[in-house]
């Protein structure tokens, strides 16, 4: 007898730091339509009512853009958003526009969270290590998940100096086989998932020569996706 476990995968990304319901635009029949969406406390009733209704088989990642974006996050260089996230039970993150503080305000802010910030691709130009552990894993009703992080690599080619400094950025298409590897052999994982902030093209390309990965979490271009894509074996959401 095979014994199944069933598992919701939920994904917050690029939520730029609204914290209230506002007005976003959805396409509907060809036409721009704008309509009330997110902030934080509808985002904490959707989560609770999905752990209670599935006996907290839920895994809950944000792939950034998350703690920049509105006045109260810019005043207090993200911590205002420390306590709100925490609240949400996330499981693990990437990031983007986190970088905007500068490498040692974001690792304080990092820090102040209880969920990894994770980044396979980024690293202390000094000392070659991560600036972030590149995964984390994560056991949820007997199934154990390994999370691979990648950050925005384009960091220190669009964005100012000053966001960087210190840092490298890959594109992460080395460091991922090893990664995934190893979470098969040594981790014994059920369950791999990319929680990624290159934009859902990249994603697509970086899959496409990368084998092993079950879900790919995109963010970034703020694609809205009603159903997931494939990419060979791989889920995209």
């Amino acid at each position: 007898m095979v014994n199944r476990t069933s598992l919701i995968v939920t994904q917050l990304n690029d939520s730029h730091a609204y914290f209230e319901l506002h007005q976003e635009m959805f396409w509907q029949g060809g036409q721009a339509v704008y309509r009330p969406a997110g902030g934080y406390a509808r985002m904490a009733t959707i989560i609770k009512q999905l752990r209670a209704a599935n006996q907290e088989r839920v895994l809950f990642c944000d792939c950034g853009d998350t703690l920049h974006g509105t006045h109260r996050a810019l005043k207090t260089q993200g911590q205002a958003l420390i306590p709100i996230l925490s609240s949400l039970g996330l499981d693990a993150m990437t990031a983007h526009w986190e970088f905007a503080y500068g490498p040692a305000t974001f690792k304080q802010r990092a820090a102040e969270l209880n969920y990894p910030m994770l980044a396979v691709n980024v690293y202390d130009q000094a000392t070659k290590a991560h600036l972030f552990p590149p995964y984390s894993v994560k056991e949820i009703g007997g199934m154990r998940i390994g999370l691979i992080g990648i950050a925005s690599n384009i960091v220190d080619k669009t964005m100012p100096p000053s966001y960087n400094e210190g840092l490298e950025f890959t594109p992460g298409r080395e460091e991922l086989p090893p990664i995934i590897d190893m979470l098969r052999t040594q981790e014994q994982v059920d369950l791999i998932v990319l929680i990624s902030h290159l934009g859902f093209p990249q994603d697509m390309k970086l899959l496409s020569e990368v084998q092993g990965i079950d879900i790919c979490l995109s963010g970034h271009t703020h694609n809205r996706l009603y159903k997931p894509a494939r990419q060979g074996k791989t889920l995209v959401i």
